[in-house]
């Protein structure tokens, strides 16, 4: 598990995930890695990604990041 923290919140995330630098190497991660990318605005620091993120692959398992 990896946790990113953007400064400028959900803004700067959403710049860096679309960024021409990210864009360049995504398919690296999405073609050798099986993982999620979550972006969560606000969350404190008992916040646990794995747990949420099988929380949402629970809600629709047929069609979760898919």
């Amino acid at each position: 598990m990896v946790l990113i923290e953007f400064p400028g919140g959900m803004a700067d995330a959403r710049e860096w995930y679309a960024s021409p630098a990210y864009q360049d190497i995504l398919a690296l991660r999405t073609d050798h890695i099986e993982g999620d990318v979550i972006l969560a605005e606000g969350v404190g620091p008992g916040y646990d990604p794995l747990k949420r993120a099988e929380k949402l692959r629970s809600a629709d398992p047929s069609g979760y990041a898919r």
